[in-house]
């Protein structure tokens, strides 16, 4: 038996094993390409919202040490009360927007305090991922750098004598660039419609504060008193919060898809607790229902806008998860050319299936799906 026939059964079964471990870990490059971009991604993020969050502070800081001072000037007051009516029209309007400035940088910073848990959060999973990636992506190029180190001792350059086996190399490595490419797209696409169907909780939730709001408000224009006012204004402040988290997500999602459309605008106003304890009666507890009204019809619409959007981003998934499985086919298509053709070579080297010392050889290892 010559050395290139023992070189050839040698290499049978070894080669077979290498083949099915590139299969079950062909994933793992890409994947774990895309999923260590967007650690760096979510990193940069959390850095900028620190930054942002330590600048919101100070201004709530500020602005809370404001509205304390304003209210709780007699001198001020008193100065408005000589004033008489117009005098006490204008201290009630400074007062509320003290108050409105106040709440508004509240506002904004606890909304930013909720982005940075959330990119917080999902880079935690994230890094969950990159190990078993890691691993995955070990796994290929250990098999990767096995079976070029094989085919080298075999194949190695130019091999004019296997009919096509070149021309098989070069469609492997084509098919397998395409492979990366729609994996890595289908990757873009699942983030997306996981942005979306966060943004639908975060609107859904708002929804249910709109109608806890619509209730306090139902029982303030009979008479709630104070503690309904303060209630119903925390609610509105829970639903102005989910809205803000819903443009983040919406955000996150037209990044990584650019056909995702943004939802209509919705507005929340949340009241002003001096004009609405200072002058609460029918009339404006009846305008801020309509007010509430007015978002929860928004809402509805939004909801409406993003469940078709989560169906067609749903429907993009589903593409382009039938173009990986496309590729994947494709790939191993091409592999079990490859294959075949090694696979003959070993046969007629062999010739025709007995070895040089008259024992029947083994079969040519069939390509390993």
């Amino acid at each position: 038996m010559s050395d290139l026939t023992m070189k050839l059964h040698e290499a049978s079964s070894k080669n077979q094993s290498l083949l099915s471990e590139l299969t079950a870990t062909d994933h793992a490059p890409s994947s774990l390409k895309q999923n260590t971009t967007y650690i760096t991604d979510l990193k940069s993020q959390i850095t900028s919202t620190d930054k942002e969050l330590a600048r919101l502070h100070a201004i709530t800081e500020d602005e809370r040490k404001d509205h304390i001072k304003y209210r709780d000037s007699t001198l001020k007051r008193y100065a408005f009360k000589l004033g008489g009516s117009k005098g006490q029209d204008k201290f009630a309007s400074r007062q509320e927007k003290e108050e409105k400035e106040f709440l508004a940088a509240w506002q904004s910073e606890r909304s930013a305090k909720e982005s940075r848990e959330e990119l917080a959060t999902a880079l935690a999973n994230a890094e969950n991922q990159e190990a078993q990636l890691q691993k995955d992506a070990e796994r290929h190029a250990k098999a990767q750098k096995a079976l070029d180190e094989l085919y080298e001792g075999i194949f190695a350059g130019p091999t004019p004598d296997v009919s096509g086996e070149d021309g098989a190399e070069e469609s492997v490595g084509r098919c397998k660039a395409h492979f990366e490419g729609c994996q890595e797209q289908l990757g873009r696409e699942k983030q997306a419609a996981q942005a979306l169907e966060r943004a639908e909780q975060a609107l859904k939730a708002g929804y249910g504060d709109i109608q806890d709001a619509l209730r306090r408000s139902t029982r303030d224009m009979f008479g709630g008193g104070t503690f309904t006012d303060m209630m119903e204004r925390d609610a509105l402040s829970k639903a102005q919060n989910n809205m803000h988290s819903v443009i983040r997500h919406m955000d996150a999602a037209q990044h990584l898809q650019p056909s995702i459309k943004p939802l209509s605008d919705i507005t929340i106003d949340q009241g002003h607790m001096f004009s609405d304890v200072l002058f609460d009666n029918i009339f404006t507890d009846m305008a801020q229902h309509e007010r509430i009204q007015q978002s929860e019809a928004q809402m509805v619409q939004a909801l409406q806008q993003l469940k078709q959007q989560i169906g067609e981003q749903r429907q993009r998934v589903g593409y382009a998860d039938q173009r990986v499985q496309g590729a994947v086919g494709e790939l191993e298509k091409v592999r079990g050319e490859l294959q075949r053709i090694r696979a003959e070579a070993f046969e007629r080297v062999v010739g025709g299936g007995v070895a040089g010392n008259g024992v029947e050889a083994a079969a040519p290892p069939a390509y390993a799906v």
